[in-house]
């Protein structure tokens, strides 16, 4: 009795001692696996390369989530599963995805100790097909949920539905600004397609006609070049001279302004010291704002006008022709040894790219589903984050336009759109 006894004690002894023994190993594997480590059963046991004969190896996680479902990813080649979230030891891989009839797009990605997971939302875009239109006209803008063309033979105006049917049309030798507004030159007008009317904008102080010869259009507000101030009825909360606008971010002598506060920790600030006269424009890169003048990126310290250092020289340019801003996003556009190129920076990374064009200051950006789309005067590029290229999706047109997700545009007499947002059917 009394040795079945100690039997079993020493019997449960030893579950015990297997039990913490799994414990202590799964819980010291679970540790350095969540500090990026798995063990390197064959490289360790590897005779023939001592370099590979360590037990704990660094990986990092590749997460790449893609729409519609494409046809394969491939990562070095071999088949990776659409969000599968697949641990990779760490090094720089190639990422190629493929869809028929979308465009395809290949991408570098580096996974290291600092940056060891890569997660990225690729939304892929239909290859391009030219649909002619059923009207010819020489510009369209958006005018409300409709489309507004100008025909320039006529100098009038046609609106029409997003299907393109004729809905009704302006006569008109007025230039269209934005919204309801047109301008004869000097002064400013509001169209109503109720009473077919034009009626002139008034300033409420002077109660006289708005006069401006240069005006723009910024966030459903008239915007006036020759006096750098807002006018008309809707002016906003800044009453200052404007030095310099774009996007959401708005320089005066004495202040510079974020109207969208989701980007930077700062709404608006004051200079402590020293003004600003005329810069050529304003962004923001992180926290900071840079002034651009002359080709150049100044940062201007929260505290006090001077410059802070820049650690990146020139932003890998010679030469800066244009920053245009997108919420997070900071795009420049300039030259490199003679080449046009861009740099879209982040909080995150910097991406860049060259052209096959040759000037940049007539460059238009914006932004689908996380896709860049760069017009000309003459082409159209599309660009996906981490790219090795970009792609040129239209060349040798005119009278381009961006609007929904679609590229119009006019060759040799014929309007043709292109929608990127197009679904192919299978």
């Amino acid at each position: 009795m009394i040795p079945s006894y100690q039997e079993e004690i020493r019997i449960h002894k030893g579950k015990d001692r297997i039990f913490w023994l799994i414990v202590f190993v799964m819980t010291t594997f679970l540790y350095f696996f969540f500090q990026g480590y798995y063990p390197n059963y064959e490289g360790f046991l590897d005779r023939t390369d001592t370099s590979k004969q360590t037990f704990l190896k660094p990986f990092g996680i590749i997460d790449i989530q893609v729409f519609p479902s494409p046809d394969g990813i491939w990562v070095n080649n071999e088949y990776y599963s659409n969000n599968s979230k697949t641990i990779f030891d760490l090094g720089i891989y190639t990422v190629s995805i493929q869809k028929d009839g979308y465009l395809p797009i290949t991408f570098a990605i580096n996974i290291n100790k600092q940056n060891p997971f890569y997660i990225n939302v690729v939304n892929l875009l239909a290859l391009p097909v030219y649909s002619p239109l059923p009207l010819t006209f020489t510009n369209l803008s958006l005018y409300d949920d409709l489309y507004l063309l100008h025909i320039h033979e006529t100098g009038s105006f046609i609106v029409t539905d997003k299907n393109f049917q004729a809905l009704h049309g302006i006569r008109t030798n007025y230039t269209y600004i934005g919204g309801d507004y047109f301008s004869d030159g000097s002064s400013m007008y509001s169209y109503s397609l109720d009473t077919e009317k034009f009626t002139p904008v008034m300033d409420h102080t002077a109660k006289l006609p708005l006069q401006c010869k240069n005006i723009s259009y910024y966030d459903e507000k008239l915007f006036c070049r020759d006096t750098m101030q807002f006018i008309g009825p809707n002016i906003g909360d800044i009453h200052e001279k404007i030095l310099a606008i774009n996007d959401h971010i708005i320089l005066t002598p004495k202040y510079i302004y974020n109207g969208d506060s989701t980007n930077t920790s700062w709404k608006y600030f004051e200079y402590q010291t020293g003004t600003v006269t005329t810069p050529e424009n304003v962004v923001h890169i992180g926290k900071l704002p840079y002034l651009l003048e002359k080709g150049k990126l100044t940062p201007i310290n929260i505290v006090t006008l001077t410059s802070i250092p820049v650690t990146e020289p020139d932003w890998w340019m010679d030469t800066i022709f244009q920053g245009q801003e997108f919420n997070d996003e900071t795009i420049l556009l300039g030259e490199k040894g003679g080449k046009a190129v861009f740099r879209i920076i982040n909080t995150e990374k910097q991406y860049s790219g060259t052209f096959d064009f040759e000037h940049t200051s007539d460059v238009k950006v914006y932004k689908l589903n996380g896709v860049y789309i760069f017009t000309t005067l003459k082409s159209a590029y599309v660009y996906y984050k981490w790219a090795q290229e970009i792609v040129k999706i239209l060349n040798n047109v005119s009278g381009i336009a961006f609007i929904d997700g679609k590229i119009f545009f006019d060759k040799e007499g014929q309007n043709y759109v292109v929608d990127l947002l197009r679904k192919e059917v299978k």
